[in-house]
């Protein structure tokens, strides 16, 4: 009895996995962006996840947004939360999808850093999605304080905020998944 019970509850447990490549791959498949980078997959399942924190029609997640001075670009924040109603930044990602999850924990706060003081500072900054081409007021940007990084599945007991669901491994499978349905022209290219 107890060996039909835990099985029971393996299965469920593989069929609940599975389901949410499903749905997640469902989400995906409008999403016009090039997966030839390994951490755009992450990216864009990072902004399904933020957005069951973060719902509509209150919150608008975007993914890379980058930002710089009159003379060149500075940086690129992964994930970024408008609240609509006050009209500013809530919540900022840095999606790291590392082998070495202490590496790209550093890089990510290393990010973070660098973010925070180009912000702080007195200098003019923009803000452009990379994606859409759209630009962005200084101002919904300025004192954001809620920073997190998001990383692959176990990456939260090595210092991270947030993971995913998925291991590194199936996420470079997802990448592949996203690839093959842009060439086969079901799913949105570029």
């Amino acid at each position: 009895m107890k060996l039909t019970v835990l099985l029971s509850a393996l299965f469920f447990s593989l069929n609940l996995f599975a389901a949410n490549w499903t749905e997640d791959f469902e989400a995906l498949k409008s999403v016009p962006r090039s997966y030839e980078d390994s951490g755009a997959i992450c990216e864009e399942i990072a902004r399904l996840d933020v957005r069951k924190q973060f719902p509509a029609p209150q919150y608008l997640v975007e993914v890379g947004i980058a930002y710089g001075d009159t003379t060149r670009t500075i940086g690129e924040l992964d994930i970024v939360v408008f609240d609509l109603q006050s009209q500013k930044v809530v919540r900022i990602g840095e999606v790291k999808c590392w082998k070495s999850l202490s590496g790209g924990l550093q890089k990510a706060l290393d990010q973070r850093n660098r973010f925070t003081k180009v912000i702080r500072s007195a200098a003019t900054v923009y803000f452009k999605s990379t994606s859409t081409g759209q630009m962005y007021d200084q101002a919904l940007f300025e004192g954001i304080n809620d920073f997190i990084t998001i990383g692959q599945l176990g990456s939260v007991r090595e210092g991270y905020d947030q993971e995913l669901g998925y291991t590194l491994r199936e996420l470079h499978e997802f990448s592949s998944d996203m690839r093959d349905c842009q060439k086969e022209g079901i799913c949105a290219k570029p």
